[in-house]
Parts: C-alpha cells; sequence; structure tokens
C-alpha cells in the first residue's frame, strides 16, 4: 500500500471508530432516561449490546493509528509515538492531543469494565470522562491533514471531517437535551 492509502485506511477506522462511540453515547443517554428505565429496555441484552459496540469502537481507536506507523516516513509516527506524547516527528502537538484522548478513552473503558467493583458516583465521574475523549479526539480529526506536512491547510468540508462536524453536532444536541431534562426534572421536584 502507498503510503497515502495507509493514511486513508487510517483516517477511515478511526471515523467508523469515533462513529461507533458516537452512537453508543446517544443510545447511552437515552438509555439513562427514566421512560427506559419504565418499559425495562435496559435489562438484558439492551446493555450488552452498548457495551459491546462501544468495545469495538475503542478497539477500532486503538488501530487507527497502526497504517500511520507503516508510513512513517510520511507521518512521522512511530510505533512508540502513537503510545507516548510530544515523541510524533511530525504534527507533534496535534498527536499528542489524539494520544491524551486515548488515553481519556482507555480510563472511560476500564472503569465500565469494572463498573461492578465501583461505587456508582465515581464510575459516573469517570463516565463522563467520554465527553472530554470526543472533545480531545474530535479536535485531534479536525486539526490534521492527510499531508503531514507542516502548516498545512486542513478543509473542514472536505468529507472526512464532514462525518465529524455531524457527529459533534449530534453529541451536543444529546448533551443540551439532557440537560434540559434534567433542568425539568429539578424544577419539577420543587
Amino acid at each position: 500500500m502507498s503510503h497515502s492509502q495507509l493514511i486513508w485506511l487510517s483516517s477511515a477506522i478511526a471515523l467508523l471508530g469515533t462513529g461507533m462511540l458516537t452512537f453508543t453515547a446517544i443510545f447511552g443517554s437515552l438509555l439513562t432516561l427514566n421512560q427506559t428505565r419504565t418499559i425495562q429496555l435496559t435489562r438484558g441484552q439492551t446493555f450488552k449490546y452498548h457495551r459491546l459496540i462501544s468495545i469495538l469502537g475503542v478497539v477500532l481507536i486503538l488501530l487507527h493509528p497502526v497504517p500511520l506507523v507503516f508510513a512513517q516516513s510520511t507521518t512521522g509516527v512511530s510505533f512508540v509515538a502513537v503510545f507516548v506524547p510530544f515523541l510524533a516527528e511530525k504534527k507533534v502537538t496535534i498527536v499528542a492531543v489524539g494520544i491524551f484522548a486515548l488515553y481519556v478513552l482507555l480510563v472511560v473503558l476500564v472503569s465500565s469494565l469494572y463498573m461492578k467493583y465501583l461505587k456508582r458516583r465515581l464510575w459516573r465521574v469517570l463516565h463522563y470522562g467520554s465527553y472530554l475523549f470526543f472533545g480531545l479526539g474530535f479536535w485531534h480529526g479536525l486539526s490534521i491533514s492527510d499531508s503531514f506536512v507542516p502548516n498545512a491547510e486542513v478543509n473542514l468540508l472536505e468529507p472526512k471531517k464532514i462525518i465529524l462536524e455531524i457527529e459533534i453536532v449530534l453529541l451536543l444536541l444529546v448533551v443540551a437535551w439532557r440537560v434540559m431534562l434534567y433542568q425539568n426534572q429539578q424544577q419539577s421536584r420543587q
């Protein structure tokens, strides 16, 4: 594969991963609703699907830098630079942002896998880290260009960026909706 194909493959894997995680974030928000609990959607298979899709999304996010390592002479991303911030030879800062997003995502994943052993309040705080992951991850995805040359322009209207922008809008709408629901619940309790 050529380096440009490897870079494209990395982007495609990342987009699929963020798409799955965006879906599970929206789906997870629906699972927290009182109405959802009333009709017992949270029992049985629904939670398992939420977890499975989340794990698959995380695996894809973990895999997306692999093609970049094979295109190291173009990307400046070595195997070690995938895990250690500020070691990439090119796009140092924005690659580091992606690495920090990955670390946050791993904390969220591990806390979810050990949910039964954590206090509910602690698990919830750690799980809200997914919003930090999305913020850092979307910043990383929107700010990096495929050319990996210094000061390369980023076209926010290219299809890959538009997909990320749609995911951002969907997540912001869900967050706004959740905040409004919470405020309505607080007002109705008073």
